[in-house]
């Protein structure tokens, strides 16, 4: 269960607000402060220190809590509300909404929830939704990949083949599908994947991938590159969606 705190909806929260360790002298910091707050207001939704039903501390509260001014500690707010885990009433305050209502393609909300994700059930549908999109992509890209796409994958393939920096190897990777998403013309898909991707590899959740981990992703990256240099565009597909589903998040059990 994502809730690690069990309390009656609809009542209002007893918890204060817990301040993590780096982030207590905000003040002193270049960053935008609302948005740090609001990282910080969706790790303690999501972890279960204001379950779905209570209210978030005053402003007041948690200026005093975070050392800054109201119009931060609204904006912050405002921001959390945005993201869909609170509705805002003036006279009623901040009220925790039920997961569903979530925003969960949200960085913030996606990368918290990700990290309490003990069933491994969302981890499951983030697999699911970027094979599903990445083998469209593949489809859509097979009529409009360019000689300079292939020789772009095909360095991105030698690479792998050869490197031995997790970074060098990450980028590679990463420029291979970069590839095929663009040639696909699909803006939307080619986002949400870019997204995806990114607040997994943020979560930490794959671990450390090593040396044999890239080898085998770069096997599955040369067959799919072989269906596609052949025009067909559906072995490709299949291929991409298979590697996706086998190749990531390889460091929890699916």
């Amino acid at each position: 269960m994502w809730c690690r705190t069990e309390r009656r909806p609809g009542v209002a929260s007893k918890a204060s607000i817990e301040i993590p360790a780096d982030a207590k002298n905000l003040v002193d910091r270049p960053a935008r402060l609302s948005t740090r707050i609001a990282a910080i207001l969706v790790d303690q939704i999501v972890d279960g220190v204001f379950v779905p039903g209570a209210s978030l501390p005053t402003e007041a509260s948690l200026g005093a809590s975070f050392s800054v001014s109201r119009p931060v500690v609204r904006e912050a707010v405002k921001l959390v509300e945005q993201k869909g885990l609170i509705r805002v009433k003036q006279g009623e305050g901040s009220t925790v909404l039920p997961r569903p209502e979530w925003n969960l393609l949200d960085p913030d909300v996606l990368r918290a929830c990700l990290r309490n994700d003990d069933d491994s059930r969302l981890r499951r549908d983030v697999v699911a939704l970027r094979s599903g999109l990445e083998a469209d992509m593949v489809r859509r890209a097979a009529a409009h990949l360019s000689p300079e796409d292939f020789a772009r994958m095909a360095l991105s393939l030698e690479t792998m083949d050869v490197a031995t920096e997790p970074h060098e190897l990450y980028r590679a990777d990463g420029d291979f599908h970069r590839t095929i998403h663009y040639a696909s013309g699909n803006e939307i898909a080619r986002t949400v994947v870019s997204s995806l991707v990114r607040e997994v590899r943020g979560t930490n959740v794959l671990g450390d991938r090593g040396r044999e981990i890239y080898a085998a992703a770069n096997a599955d990256h040369r067959r799919i590159y072989d269906h596609l240099q052949a025009g067909d565009a559906e072995a490709a597909a299949l291929e991409m969606a298979k590697h996706i589903s086998s190749r990531w998040l390889l460091s929890t059990p699916l």
